[in-house]
């Protein structure tokens, strides 16, 4: 990282100023005080050495430990100042904490769309910085935001990159904390075995004493699977435990999740009192805090408990204040939606992470196999290439297709399918044999690869059958390839392979209509084959388009 000192800046400075930064990142696990203390002496003396990097260290550090100590309000504006240091030297990893810091803190806020904007600025500048612990981190934030809005599926789809992510990174706490916010989500879509064995996994990664507020989460977890499973005894233990340990390391907000638990099932089990006891202690913790969708649940519970009871009066009372917690998520929730230009940002972030993905991957493979190297390129190429012709696959063809209709829907462009057949191939293999038909097929895919573009895509489709996906031209231009791949077939001297051989395609074309599906496209450029096959072979057809 880039460093403004003075010049008379000695080496036992720079070391105490070090020393300090590592000190305070370490406790913030364990004793985000001391992080606030170590994080604020940091900053003097970063201040009076002039060190840019060290100063957008402390500041991150100190905005940190403000937001769990003091609340979202008091740390924005400090990891913002933070943000801002360390973009003015382009220190990426720096910036990517600071944002994913800004991101939690709007979130607490209820501010659901800049915290989701803030994860990609993280994701985006973690990328510049190649920051595997942070790509976790910002998927994980991305995954519950949508949480917050009830969208468990797309929730789930960031919550296992994070995990994926954490994994890569081997670092054992983050590989923890992104199983415990996954078993969440999975409990929340009901997948309570699968939930199970993620809670399992969790608990290997666990680091006691230092995790205690995580393996109440891990226990109040397992509450709920016993009682949706009608374990009863086993869901009343977990929450008990869970409660326990929050409410002897002061976890405030863990504890208020456990007793509203307890009181859900002490309601269960026909036994009001108790629950109303649980439920009202959680209310006067919960107000400590503030947290709309934890009111909303508490009031709903005591509503349902008064109203079995006859209180009308309380039952009323607690269901009017579970409306207001639930319109005040509402109106969050609509002034937070994520656009959808938004989206394609994220796209196009996650794109480059999968490359990543996929790069570190290959990488560790070949670190562990080195050997089997060549072998592993052969299998990375056989997946998704035809191993006769060397084109794509009905493998690939199936998986890039739709994704590219949906860049050309987004972008409003054109797509073209052009479907290829060749005539009377069956008499080939039975005059030539099955030899000269593989020849064939392997110099014709040579000669009509010739014709193609980079990012145009020549697929086998079955048999001898092949497809060519192309995108950004014309229906005129696509008629043009067409006909030159059929003038090239027809014309090529095939009687230099096998005397009397000749060859000829008929093609079938089909230009993408908006909104139609992968199969809907190919099912209109194979009619147009047909019409090509019935119209004398060796020909070009056009499909219809679909006015309907």
């Amino acid at each position: 990282m880039a460093k403004i000192q003075s010049s008379n800046c000695s080496n036992n400075q720079v070391a105490e100023l070090d020393a300090l930064l590592m000190a305070a990142r370490q406790q913030y696990r364990s004793d985000c005080q001391q992080t606030l203390l170590l994080a604020e002496q940091a900053l003097r003396i970063a201040q009076q050495q002039r060190d840019a990097a060290a100063l957008a260290h402390a500041t991150l550090l100190l905005g940190q430990a403000h937001y769990i100590l003091s609340g979202a309000e008091t740390a924005l504006p400090i990891l913002r100042k933070a943000l801002t240091q360390a973009k003015a030297i382009a220190a990426h990893r720096l910036a990517a904490e600071s944002l994913i810091g800004i991101a939690c803190a709007l979130q607490s806020l209820g501010q659901l769309h800049a915290a989701f904007l803030a994860n990609l600025d993280a994701l985006q500048a973690a990328i510049l910085d190649n920051a595997l612990t942070l790509y976790a981190e910002a998927y994980l934030g991305m995954g519950n935001l949508y949480v917050q809005h009830n969208e468990h599926s797309k929730a789930l789809h960031y919550l296992a990159l994070a995990s994926e992510w954490a994994d890569l990174s081997a670092d054992q706490d983050l590989r923890c904390k992104t199983r415990l916010h996954l078993s969440a989500t999975l409990l929340s879509l009901r997948e309570f075995s699968l939930a199970y064995d993620v809670l399992q996994q969790a608990k290997t990664f666990l680091i006691l004493p230092l995790r205690r507020d995580w393996q109440a989460e891990i226990f109040n977890y397992l509450g709920l699977i016993h009682v949706e499973q009608g374990e009863s005894s086993l869901a009343l233990d977990c929450l008990q435990m869970a409660c326990k340990i929050n409410a002897e390391a002061g976890f405030v907000w863990g504890q208020t999740v456990n007793l509203l638990g307890l009181g859900k099932l002490s309601f269960r089990l026909e036994q009001p009192q108790a629950a109303l006891s649980y439920l009202q202690q959680a209310l006067a913790l919960v107000d400590e805090f503030q947290d709309l969708y934890l009111l909303q649940q508490i009031h709903y519970q005591l509503y349902l408990i008064y109203e079995a009871q006859g209180d009308v009066v309380r039952a009323m009372m607690h269901h009017i204040a579970y409306h207001d917690h639930y319109m005040k998520l509402q109106r969050q929730k609509e002034y937070s939606q994520f656009r959808a230009n938004d989206k394609r940002r994220l796209q196009n972030v996650e794109m480059k992470l999968k490359l990543l993905s996929s790069e570190l991957e290959v990488n560790q493979l070949k670190q562990q196999r080195h050997q089997e190297v060549d072998r592993l390129r052969e299998l990375e190429s056989a997946v998704y290439h035809d191993g006769l012709t060397g084109v794509y696959n009905r493998r690939a063809l199936d998986e890039r297709l739709p994704e590219l209709l949906r860049l050309t829907q987004e972008s409003q462009g054109h797509l073209l399918a052009i479907m290829i057949d060749f005539d009377h191939f069956k008499q080939v293999n039975d005059r030539f044999s099955h030899h000269i038909g593989d020849v064939v097929l392997r110099t014709a895919c040579e000669l009509l690869s010739k014709l193609t573009r980079d990012n145009d895509m020549l697929a086998r489709y079955g048999g001898e059958e092949f497809v060519l996906i192309v995108h950004h031209i014309d229906a005129a231009i696509a008629n043009h390839i067409a006909e030159r791949m059929r003038q090239k077939i027809e014309q090529f001297n095939w009687a230099d392979l096998q005397t009397g051989l000749h060859v000829s395609i008929s093609l079938g074309c089909a230009v993408w209509q908006y909104g139609e599906s992968a199969e809907q496209l190919l099912a209109r450029a194979d009619k147009a084959l047909y019409a090509a096959k019935h119209g004398g072979r060796n020909c070009v057809r056009f499909a219809e388009v679909d006015h309907a």
